[in-house]
């Protein structure tokens, strides 16, 4: 089956300035516009993945150490070392938290650094020290 030019150009869906300007690839240009959209939206789903997975991991960790360090007295520059880690980790959590979309994993991701900032000033203060 061949399909004539005069077909197409009388649709109402593609003009003819549409044609004179991509001839005949018109289909085979919007096929590829259409796929690389759907290839960047898969990325963007696979990099939130990653995002969250970079901070399910620092909050797990991080509240290991801080159960760890609410059962073990520890020294003032020990407190002071570790207050200080925890803090830069909730620091980085907010930052990579900001870029998420927003919602419930946005919001819980946020909170938990903020929680874990508070936790690291009283470290720092000395609250758990011995």
């Amino acid at each position: 089956m061949k399909i004539e030019t005069k077909s197409i150009e009388n649709s109402y869906f593609i003009t003819k300035e549409a044609i004179a300007k991509q001839g005949n690839r018109i289909f085979e240009d919007y096929l590829k516009s259409a796929l690389r959209e759907l290839e960047s939206a898969e990325i963007l789903k696979d990099t939130e993945k990653a995002k969250i997975k970079v901070l399910s991991d620092k909050l797990e960790f991080t509240l290991d150490l801080l159960e760890r360090m609410a059962k073990t007295p520890v020294s003032e520059s020990t407190a002071s070392t570790v207050g200080d880690f925890l803090l830069t980790q909730a620091m980085e959590m907010e930052k990579i938290a900001e870029t998420l979309p927003e919602g419930a994993i946005k919001n819980l991701f946020k909170e938990s650094a903020f929680y874990i900032g508070i936790e690291a000033e009283k470290i720092r203060q000395g609250y758990y020290q011995s």
